[in-house]
């Protein structure tokens, strides 16, 4: 049992999905569950389906019991060397490598600030340590690119408001 002291920000690198999704992804790579706590949708339930409604919706994964410790049934699997003491956080979205564009939206991004804020909030979590995948040093290691935006501004969004 570690205390959380970090929160990764991830991308799901597909345009559409939802925890059910990924979940299923991950144990099809053998994992036990879904890898994060939390996912972040863009309104896209599938290839062919789009509902707005649930742009910027915030699904529970992997749950925590809301104290500072992670527990080991509360253990994500979301970037090597921190899932012990982090809480993953996926954004449903990419961006494309041939065209560039992103298939994040705004609602996506303010639903994560809501999110990231009460998330340091109420676990203690310095702003610093909010920290895109990329920016973790297994993310530097494996030349990740998640979650493919900047998650600096994120962090100045949250300096004075924490």
């Amino acid at each position: 049992m570690k205390k959380i002291d970090h929160i990764i920000v991830h991308c799901s690198d597909s345009p559409f999905g939802s925890v059910d999704d990924i979940r299923a992804w991950h144990q099809a790579k053998g994992w036990k569950d879904v890898g994060y706590h939390f996912v972040i949708l863009n309104g896209r339930v599938n290839a062919d389906l789009k509902l707005p409604a649930l742009d910027g919706s915030i699904e529970c994964g992997r749950s925590l019991d809301g104290d500072a410790f992670i527990e080991d049934n509360e253990v994500g699997a979301h970037a090597l060397g921190y899932n012990e003491s982090s809480i993953g956080v996926c954004l449903i979205g990419m961006k494309d490598p041939k065209s560039g564009v992103v298939t994040f939206t705004i609602k996506q991004f303010e639903a994560l600030k809501a999110l990231l804020a009460d998330l340091c909030k109420h676990y203690g979590v310095p702003v610093e340590n909010v920290l895109g995948h990329r920016e973790t040093d297994s993310g530097k290691a494996q030349g990740k690119t998640c979650p493919d935006f900047d998650v600096a501004a994120f962090r100045t969004w949250l300096k004075g408001r924490i």
